[in-house]
């Protein structure tokens, strides 16, 4: 390969000239008189090398001068890439990484034309990443030609940035909306007299009461709220009181005066402190949010639930089965797991069509319901397979549910087409938890999830040997081996 004439032969693996810059150009003051003209170079290497942002500098002929190590792990370059200096292929690489790399290499142009600073938009990366792109002209260097008409593009990770603004955008949207039909009661309590004051009727017929229902004394109010909510409710007003919080804001049920629950949003702040700096006066408002909670609730069952039958779907499984192997770890209680899977489903479908399919999962479904108990975790954790965590139950206690879980399937067929009935059977595979296994550890926060699928992966075992006997029927699986014993303490004396 031909030499470049105009390449720079001390320049470093990195693009770091090794050569020393002009320093004695600098203005007065900006280089410690004390350094001699190596050290402040190395200096500046570091620094160039330590800057937060990835910084890139192209010169004539767009050829790649430098480069610092954060422009590297930006866009995680192969190690010989930029070494070879070539531009054109660092952009294709780094357009391979965007959402929108044809938009990125039509701005390119724009970027090596700059005749000023300027700040580019946000680019988007497949990953979830975003990106900011500055670039600046480079200054005319003497003696060095490959400088001239160059530019310094300076990447920045703005990914937190940019979910602060989408998440404000989301909730002055929700502000706005809120404000366009605001509900609120507003009130004024002085902690000294331990009375509260109502701005509004609506204080008094959100919850359904008249003025003259219910007291102004602070304690007469506080019993109409939920008794699972009320701590929390007063640790959050206690800790504004004693000032540390700057707002009292919390979400709570309150009683309505035809019995059922309110949800209720009280925000408020401290108007007046004492000497000792505990509120004697807060000022606030209460909405009545029960609507929204109510469709927050439905949305989070959506999030948990399998679309199709009704239950759990594989991810909530997961969390809750995790919650209760730990509750069951802690305190010694006996668990299993079911693994289940619907034999010939593929032939039910080919045969049924996936109307019909569908119709055999729900009926499934409905006929496991009738054999687990309501503790019980029952969750579709793949097409045909689904699995079920029986707390408190020891492995024959789930091998007798297996089992009439199978004379029901084989008693109750689906029907498809509705009034014709469609026998199908179920295998299951079975394991304990080994209650030998040591008692979790409070900061171990993965090592419940993990148990899970470890036991959800010997079921899983025991299914398959299921199928391969012949399909309709359980297995059960194995106990693992005993953990092995602690290695006995070693004698110091026996040390060399």
């Amino acid at each position: 390969m031909e030499a470049d004439p105009e390449a720079d032969p001390e320049a470093g693996p990195e693009g770091d000239p090794k050569a020393d810059p002009d320093l004695h150009a600098a203005p007065p003051g900006a280089v410690d008189p004390s350094l001699d003209t190596a050290g402040a170079a190395e200096l500046v290497r570091a620094s160039f090398n330590s800057a937060p942002d990835g910084v890139v500098l192209l010169g004539r002929g767009d050829r790649i001068l430098l480069w610092n190590h954060r422009f590297v792990d930006l866009w995680q370059f192969p190690p010989d890439m930029l070494a070879r200096r070539d531009a054109t292929e660092m952009r294709r690489h780094t357009a391979a990484q965007l959402q929108d790399p044809e938009g990125y290499l039509q701005s390119v142009a724009r970027v090596r034309d700059i005749e000023q600073s300027q700040t580019f938009e946000p680019l988007a990366l497949r990953d979830g990443r975003h990106f900011e792109r500055h670039a600046s002209p480079l200054p005319v260097i003497p003696g060095v030609p490959l400088a001239q008409g160059g530019v310094i593009v300076r990447w920045r990770d703005v990914t937190q940035r940019h979910l602060a603004g989408q998440r404000l955008i989301e909730l002055s949207t929700l502000l706005d909306l809120a404000m366009l039909d605001a509900d609120l009661a507003y009130w004024d309590v002085d902690i000294t007299a331990r009375k509260v004051r109502s701005m509004n009727d609506r204080w008094h017929t959100m919850l359904g009461y008249g003025p003259d229902d219910v007291s102004d004394d602070l304690v007469a109010w506080s019993a109409l709220v939920h008794p699972d909510d009320d701590k929390m409710r007063r640790d959050a007003w206690e800790a504004h009181i004693r000032g540390e919080t700057a707002r009292y804001h919390v979400v709570f049920r309150m009683r309505h005066q035809q019995g059922h629950w309110v949800w209720i949003l009280a925000r408020g702040q401290a108007v007046a402190r004492d000497a000792q700096g505990r509120a004697t006066r807060i000022v606030g408002t209460r909405q009545d949010i029960s609507e929204y909670k109510q469709t927050e609730l439905g949305l989070q069952a959506m999030a948990h639930t399998d679309e199709l039958t009704g239950v759990h779907n594989r991810r909530h499984f997961l969390e809750r089965a995790a919650e209760e192997l730990a509750r069951a770890q802690r305190y010694g209680h006996p668990v299993t797991l079911l693994m289940m899977d619907l034999d010939h489903f593929k032939a039910i479908n080919d045969r049924h069509g996936h109307a019909g399919g569908d119709e055999v999962l729900r009926s499934f479904v409905r006929t496991a319901r009738t054999v687990m108990r309501q503790s019980d975790i029952f969750a579709r954790v793949g097409g045909e397979e689904f699995a079920a965590l029986l707390p408190h139950t020891t492995l024959e206690g789930a091998q007798a549910i297996a089992e009439r879980l199978l004379d029901q399937v084989r008693s109750q067929p689906a029907e498809w087409p509705a009034g014709q009935p469609l026998a199908y059977t179920v295998s299951l595979g079975v394991a304990a938890q080994d209650p030998s296994h040591p008692p979790l550890q409070p900061d171990a926060e993965s090592q419940p999830k993990a148990l899970v699928l470890q036991l959800m992966s010997r079921a899983d075992g025991a299914l398959y040997a299921a199928k391969a006997q012949g399909r309709d029927r359980s297995v059960t699986a194995s106990p693992p081996p005993p953990p092995p014993p602690p290695a006995p303490p070693r004698d110091p004396s026996s040390r060399a």
